[in-house]
């Protein structure tokens, strides 16, 4: 099972909040801040991510599928626990993992806000592939021995960001499973045109207009193409990969509305 964080009201809504590679819970500060007043907010530390177990090596052959058992038995548990099934908001890998596992067990999702969801094509997929000798070697000289230096990095390239959003990033660099960085899978093992037609819980694509992002105008007319009623698309121009926190008023504008219209197709 994940190790997770729970913040709010057990008697409201639950909402699970699912992080991106490299990232973990503490990363959603900004939004369980704006959150927890409504809801019983659960942000996960995803499989090789924050506090929560490394992969096994039998894992890291597919970690998107191991990440998504993970997630699928915590959920089990909180259902359990607290008898509700949570709405999911997830950004990048995380997106990924959590449309994966709605196809399985649309039971365990009441809907999902897919923040730019790692649905690859096979270009990106290499590229993270590529890039992930780069990566375990910044994680071993920089991201796991020095916090100042990540944070100070971070805000050089992101100076939009508010504070705890960069100290929170960091956290999520420090513990990430270097042996996961060594893969450089981000995302699950089939065509993502397969998984996202197969969706059939309430769904929204948020993404941007930049070469900063994975799904993108390209990826919105490819989700159009597939005629799935269940998933809806929605651009925010002008942002990178972390459309969340580089553009946060307009992504809470487009969370809120999306959430008003979930909240009012539920009592309808």
């Amino acid at each position: 099972m994940l190790s997770y964080y729970a913040a709010g009201n057990p008697d409201a809504p639950m909402v699970a909040l699912v992080h991106g590679v490299c990232d973990s819970g503490v990363a959603w500060v900004d939004l369980i801040n704006r959150l927890v007043d409504r809801y019983l907010v659960i942000a996960f530390d995803s499989l090789g991510h924050g506090t929560s177990r490394r992969f096994t090596d039998d894992e890291l052959r597919q970690p998107g599928e191991a990440s998504a058992r993970q997630l699928e038995r915590t959920i089990e548990h909180l259902r359990t626990l607290y008898g509700k099934t949570p709405i999911v908001i997830a950004h990048s890998m995380g997106a990924a993992i959590s449309s994966y596992l709605s196809v399985s067990r649309p039971d365990l999702i009441r809907g999902l806000f897919l923040e730019d969801p790692a649905w690859l094509s096979e270009e990106q997929a290499a590229g993270y592939v590529e890039r992930a000798p780069e990566q375990v070697t910044t994680s071993k000289h920089l991201w796991r021995n020095d916090a100042a230096g990540t944070v100070a990095g971070n805000v050089d390239q992101r100076p939009g960001w508010d504070a705890a959003s960069h100290y929170g990033w960091a956290f999520g660099k420090a513990l990430v499973d270097p042996h996961l960085l060594a893969t450089g899978i981000v995302s699950f093992s089939p065509p993502w045109r397969e998984v996202a037609r197969a969706i059939n819980v309430p769904t929204l694509v948020v993404t941007s207009d930049t070469r900063e992002v994975l799904v993108g105008t390209q990826g919105v007319a490819a989700i159009a193409k597939l005629g799935n009623p269940d998933i809806e698309t929605a651009v925010i121009a002008g942002t990178d990969h972390g459309v969340r926190l580089s553009k946060p008023e307009e992504y809470q504008r487009v969370l809120e509305e999306w959430l008003m219209q979930f909240d009012a197709r539920l009592r309808g």
